[in-house]
């Protein structure tokens, strides 16, 4: 999808005296949205165009809020405004707003903000901030708060979940991934959020209820409970939706949706602990474990532990459908309302259960080609279970069907499709071993093997859009180059540095493979995710 629109202009003193013109000689302008925002290149002031799509999806969620929990006059605190263009953008397109607090710790911040909401009439709402984050979330009381930080949220999440009004909306990302997700930071993740991540498939959607977690606690300490309204995986980043409310009672019942994940090493297979179990309508208890034995009862491997993590509801589906309507509506006119569209009917479509199986993993397993997408789902779905992909990669699978069973069907899809090479002794070939204990798997269609989402030609998987795709360098207005340079300069460096010394490093490569020679071409334009998953 296009993103924001930038072009350097050099702009003339005027002789109209219009201030906003004179004071902006050499700057960058950015149109996105209803926003225009035109940004000194000599000033330090981060922006994003890759996020347009955070934006946009940011504006959507606070307007559906606002109409679902019929609310006028509110005031909304973004905390880390940097360039404006997000607040300038709520005040421009949600109706309802009547101040948007624009903070950030940067007086070239500032400078940006209040000129450019001159320049858009934003002027009566849009209230420039010059303060620390924690500071500004936890004096002014906002029923919407809107936390998108460089990196990690979790030193900020405390002040927000405490500053907001009851019934109000915390929207956060983490753009720290490599750590939350990554599995091999583990360490780094636990001291930021409180929780082990795994190195398994499903690792964006466990970054998920790791940050779910990590926010619940924090709310549960201050008698408060944090409800996941909508919780995406966008490109590089993670953005999750809650509705604060005040309720001691309720904040107890966290500990039974609180759960490590025991995740096998030769199956893929996880199972949950939880860390309590519900004894009376109030009163809960210690929860019996572990789920597991010490070697995994589908293939004899070992076991992972992770977490804990959030194992309930990632999204509540009536927001969901909120947000659907108030799309339809209002914001036609978006440059990424295609993809936006896409991903909330996906979301509607997830089943509510923790993490998911990726296809190619469960092959690989048993070597055996890639089960068609339609076939494993009507199988599940014949057998009565619920099943639908995940918003964060195509070709998976969420269901309630179990570990045992998933097993059982890739058993029977083994023996009708075998490879000539016999399994050699490790976890597959312990799987093949075993008898089905499912009868009546059948693979043929369903009438929903296909999801709505798939039949209505959404948009549901993008690549990525453009080359060096990310997060970007904190002065995006005036780094762009700096960041191509830095790039080039650091291309091999690993492996030079690997080398011993006194070596020659002729016969390496002088630069490494260019993205582009990695992806699928198709009459020279790249073809999407999905679909490339689908040809191969």
């Amino acid at each position: 999808m296009a993103d924001a629109s930038m072009k350097d202009l050099t702009l003339k003193s005027s002789t109209s005296g219009d201030a906003n013109e004179e004071s902006f000689e050499g700057i960058t302008e950015v149109r996105e949205g209803k926003a225009i925002i035109r940004c000194d290149k000599k000033l330090n002031i981060f922006y994003n165009a890759t996020q347009e799509v955070n934006r946009d999806i940011s504006i959507v969620g606070v307007h559906a809020h606002i109409l679902r929990e019929k609310k006028d006059d509110v005031t909304l605190v973004e905390a880390m405004a940097a360039s404006g263009i997000r607040s300038i953008r709520y005040a421009l397109e949600v109706k309802g707003l009547k101040k948007v607090i624009a903070n950030d710790f940067s007086t070239d911040c500032i400078t940006s903000i209040n000129k450019n909401s001159k320049l858009n009439g934003t002027e009566d709402i849009v209230q420039p901030s010059l303060n620390d984050a924690n500071v500004i979330m936890r004096s002014q009381k906002g029923f919407i708060i809107d936390l998108d930080p460089y990196g990690s949220p979790a030193a900020f999440i405390d002040s927000a979940v405490h500053g907001l009004e009851d019934g109000g909306l915390f929207v956060v990302t983490a753009t720290d991934m490599a750590g939350l997700a990554g599995g091999n930071a583990g360490e780094a993740c636990f001291a930021r959020y409180g929780a082990m991540p795994l190195k398994i498939k499903s690792c964006h959607e466990m970054a998920l209820r790791i940050l779910i977690h990590t926010v619940q606690s924090s709310a549960n300490r201050y008698g408060r409970v944090a409800i996941p309204l909508l919780s995406l995986k966008i490109d590089f980043y993670v953005r999750l939706f809650f509705k604060i409310i005040k309720s001691p009672e309720r904040a107890k019942e966290s500990c039974i949706n609180t759960s490590l994940v025991y995740y096998c090493t030769g199956c893929k297979a996880f199972n949950f602990q939880p860390l309590g179990v519900r004894k009376s309508q109030k009163i809960y208890t210690f929860a019996r474990g572990p789920p597991v034995s010490d070697k995994c009862s589908n293939c004899g491997s070992i076991h992972h532990v992770g977490g804990p993590i959030w194992t309930g509801p990632m999204h509540d589906k009536d927001f969901v459908s909120v947000m659907e309507k108030t799309l339809e509506d209002n914001y036609s006119y978006l440059n990424t309302f295609p993809r936006i569209e896409g991903i909330i009917n996906l979301v509607a479509e997830e089943v509510d259960v923790p993490l998911f199986y990726e296809l190619s993993e469960l092959c690989s397993v048993l070597k055996v080609g890639t089960i068609p997408l339609p076939k494993i789902r009507s199988a599940i779905l014949n057998l009565g279970y619920q099943v639908s992909l995940s918003h964060i990669a195509p070709n998976t699978i969420k269901t309630t069907c179990p570990n045992s069973i998933i097993w059982d069907i890739m058993r029977k899809w083994k023996l009708q499709n075998p490879s000539p090479q016999p399994l050699k002794e490790g976890a597959g070939f312990n799987i093949m071993q075993k008898e089905s204990e499912t009868p009546n798997i059948s693979f043929d269609l369903h009438p929903d093997a296909n999801p709505a989402s798939k039949e209505n030609n959404l948009m549901r998987y993008q690549n990525n859009p453009t080359r060096n795709w990310g997060p970007g360098v904190r002065n995006a207005f005036k780094g762009q180059q700096k960041s191509e340079d830095k790039r080039i300069a650091n291309q091999g460096k690993k492996r030079h540095q690997r080398k011993e010394p006194g070596t020659s490093n002729k016969s390496e490569p002088e630069s490494s493979p260019s993205p582009e020679s990695k992806c699928f071409k198709k009459d020279d334009s790249t073809i999407s995710g999905e679909e490339g998953q689908e040809k191969l």
